[in-house]
C-alpha cells in the first residue's frame, strides 16, 4: 500500500512538473524574456485555485473515499505543479537585483491572489 501511495505521488508529480515546464516554455514564447517571473506566478496561482477546489470536494466527501486519486492530484500533480521553492529564488534575485519593486510586487501578488483564489475555490467546491 505504501508503495502503490508513492508511486502515485510520484506519477502525479511528475506529471504537475512537466505541466509547469510547459507553463514555463509558454510564457516565455508569449511574452518573451520577462522580468516579472510570469511562469511562477501562474504555476502557484492554477495550482492554489485546483488544491481549492480538491480540498473542497474532499471535506464534501467527493475525494475523501478515493485516497488514490487523492494522493495523486494533491501532493504528486499540485505538488509538482506548484513552485514556492522557485517563487523564494525568483523574489531573492529580484531583490538581489535590486528590483525592490518587482519583488515586492512578487510577494504581494502571489500571496494575495493565489490565496483568495484558493480561498473562492473552496467555497465553490463546498456549496
Amino acid at each position: 500500500m505504501i508503495l502503490r501511495d508513492a508511486l502515485l505521488v510520484f506519477l502525479g508529480a511528475g506529471l504537475g512538473g512537466v505541466c509547469r515546464w510547459g507553463i514555463g516554455a509558454a510564457t516565455l514564447a508569449v511574452f518573451g524574456i520577462q522580468r516579472f517571473p510570469v511562469a511562477t506566478f501562474l504555476a502557484n496561482f492554477i495550482a492554489c485555485a485546483l488544491i481549492g477546489l480538491f480540498a473542497g470536494w474532499s471535506l464534501k466527501g467527493g475525494l475523501t473515499a478515493c485516497v488514490p486519486v487523492k494522493l495523486f492530484l494533491i501532493p504528486g500533480f499540485l505538488g509538482g505543479l506548484s513552485t514556492m521553492s522557485a517563487f523564494g529564488l525568483e523574489t531573492v534575485t529580484l531583490f538581489r537585483r535590486g528590483d525592490f519593486w518587482l519583488a515586492g510586487t512578487n510577494i504581494f501578488l502571489t500571496l494575495s491572489v493565489c490565496l483568495i483564489a484558493l480561498g473562492i475555490m473552496l467555497k465553490t467546491a463546498e456549496a
